[in-house]
């Protein structure tokens, strides 16, 4: 019985293990002064978009396989520049799901391939054009 309990300990450590070399979590932080553009690129991941009044964009990246993905980012005077892609070959199992938290005043440019889009706290009408695309309410 001991060994059984043993064995079953053993077990759960691996797993628990493999679950957290599967998943990794991410953060990214910006300081920024005034109205700057956010620019998103990204494939295939869940996109939420919170706002804050905190002068930084932080961007929270929850990566299954994090192997499987690249992930660049760059900052300059207009604006902070994200993009995240799958490896090839591996990359087509992998997930992620990518929490962008910025001022009231920032601009947001994504381009996205297969994602799912979650926008908090909107205010105003929301166009979805034919043929794709989006169009949001001017900020008043």
């Amino acid at each position: 019985m001991q060994q059984q309990l043993n064995t079953l300990n053993e077990l759960a450590n691996a797993v628990s293990t493999v679950a957290e070399i599967a998943r990794q979590t991410q953060s990214y932080r910006f300081n920024v002064n005034g109205a700057v553009t956010l620019y998103l690129d990204a494939e295939n991941a869940e996109i939420r978009v919170l706002r804050h009044a905190d002068p930084q964009i932080e961007i929270t990246a929850n990566l299954q396989m994090p192997f499987a993905w690249r992930i660049a980012t760059d900052q300059d005077e207009a604006g902070v520049y994200v993009v995240a892609r799958r490896r090839p070959v591996i990359g087509s199992v992998a997930a992620a799901s990518f929490v962008l938290t910025v001022r009231a005043d920032t601009h947001i440019v994504l381009k996205l391939k297969d994602c799912r889009l979650s926008l908090d706290a909107l205010n105003g009408m929301v166009e979805l054009p034919a043929g794709g695309g989006i169009v949001l309410p001017t900020p008043t």
